[in-house]
C-alpha cells in the first residue's frame, strides 16, 4: 500500500496538472481540414499554449496496478517553466519538480528521493525531463514538432507522427482546438511506452485538460486524473522541506 500511495504521488507530477474550473463547457471539436498541411497543424498546435504564470488547485487521481486500486486527492500548484509541486493532505507526502531535479518525500515509510529525470523516465517507460512533463500537463505534445514528421487524418483527429532520439510517438490533434487529443510513445531503447487520451474544458479564457488518462503500454499500470477547483495566476509559494532522518531512494 505503501508502494501504490508513493508510485501515484510520482507518477502524478508526470501527468498532472489542472482544471475543473467554472465555467465547465465540454470542448467540441470543428470538422477535418483535409487540405491542411503538416507545418499549418504544428504552427495551430504551438499557439494554443495556455497563456498563465502559475496554476493551483486540486486533482483526484485514480491509480491501477493489476488487481490493486487506490484513489488519492492531492494538492497542487505550478509556476510555469519554474515548478511543479503535490502535496499529500496533512503533507504526509510531497512532490517538488524544478527544471534541475526532481524530488519527493514520503513519510508514510520515511523515504525520500532527490535527483534528475530518471526516477520519473523509469516509471513512465519513456525519457522525460520538466518541459516534457509541463507540456504533458497541459495538453501540448511532450516532445517538440519537427517539419520532418508524417500527417494523416480521420473524421477525428490530425494524426502526427514523429520520430525523437529517444522516442517515436504518434499523437492525434483535435480539429479546430489543435489540442493533443491522445498519444501514444515508444522509447527508443527499451521498446517501453505507454499511451494516454485528454479531454479539455475552458477555464476563464484557457483550454486545459479536464481529465488524464495514462495507460503502460508494457505492464499492467493505469492512472486517471481529474483536474478541479483550478485558479489561473494566483500567488504560489512552494513549501519544500526533506525531514530529517529519511532514508534516500536511489534511481
Amino acid at each position: 500500500m505503501k508502494y501504490l500511495f508513493l508510485k501515484i504521488l510520482y507518477f502524478l507530477c508526470f501527468i498532472i496538472i489542472l482544471w475543473g474550473c467554472k465555467p465547465k463547457m465540454a470542448i467540441t471539436s470543428s470538422s477535418i481540414d483535409s487540405k491542411i498541411k503538416l507545418k499549418e497543424v504544428i504552427r495551430a498546435h504551438q499557439a494554443t499554449f495556455p497563456n498563465f504564470k502559475t496554476l493551483s488547485g486540486s486533482v483526484t487521481t485514480t491509480y491501477k496496478n493489476g488487481k490493486d486500486e487506490q484513489t488519492v486527492t492531492l494538492s497542487f500548484r505550478m509556476e510555469k517553466d519554474k515548478a511543479i509541486w503535490l502535496s499529500a493532505p496533512l503533507g504526509i507526502a510531497k512532490v517538488y519538480i524544478t527544471p534541475q531535479k526532481a524530488s519527493f518525500y514520503n513519510k508514510l515509510d520515511n523515504t525520500h528521493f532527490e535527483g534528475d529525470f530518471s526516477y520519473i523516465s523509469n516509471l513512465l517507460g519513456f525519457s522525460v525531463d520538466f518541459q516534457n512533463l509541463q507540456n504533458l500537463l497541459l495538453g501540448q505534445t511532450i516532445y517538440p514538432l519537427t517539419a520532418q514528421g508524417d500527417l494523416q487524418m480521420n473524421e477525428h483527429f490530425y494524426f502526427l507522427n514523429q520520430s525523437q532520439a529517444t522516442a517515436s510517438i504518434r499523437y492525434g490533434i483535435i480539429p479546430g482546438e489543435f489540442r493533443v487529443g491522445f498519444f501514444e510513445v515508444t522509447d527508443s531503447k527499451t521498446a517501453l511506452g505507454a499511451k494516454g487520451e485528454i479531454s479539455y474544458q475552458q477555464v476563464e479564457n484557457q483550454i486545459l485538460p479536464s481529465i488524464l488518462q495514462i495507460e503502460s503500454l508494457n505492464q499492467e499500470m493505469n492512472i486517471r486524473m481529474d483536474f478541479k477547483n483550478i485558479q489561473l495566476n494566483s500567488k504560489v509559494n512552494f513549501p519544500y522541506r526533506i525531514p530529517s532522518g529519511s532514508k534516500a531512494i536511489n534511481n
